[in-house]
């Protein structure tokens, strides 16, 4: 299992709240990231971090009008 944390931007504060959690994958780790963007309609964009690594951005707008979450990645 990997390690992840996600930055989550929510319009109630000024500085994104972090949480960890453990992911067998990228892609799962992802999975994980959209449903928690999707879990409140404060949260308006996340991104997910491996160690020192950037593995995706998501945003609110990539959610709407879509059943799946687009995502950025950086390499």
């Amino acid at each position: 299992m990997n390690i992840y944390v996600l930055y989550i931007h929510d319009d109630r504060y000024s500085v994104p709240t972090i949480d960890s959690f453990a992911a067998p994958n990228d892609e799962e780790a992802k999975r994980a990231m959209g449903h928690r963007l999707g879990s409140s309609p404060h949260y308006f964009a996340i991104e997910l971090w491996q160690d020192d690594r950037i593995v995706a951005k998501l945003s609110r707008g990539a959610l709407d009008g879509c059943g799946d979450a687009a995502y950025q990645m950086r390499s």
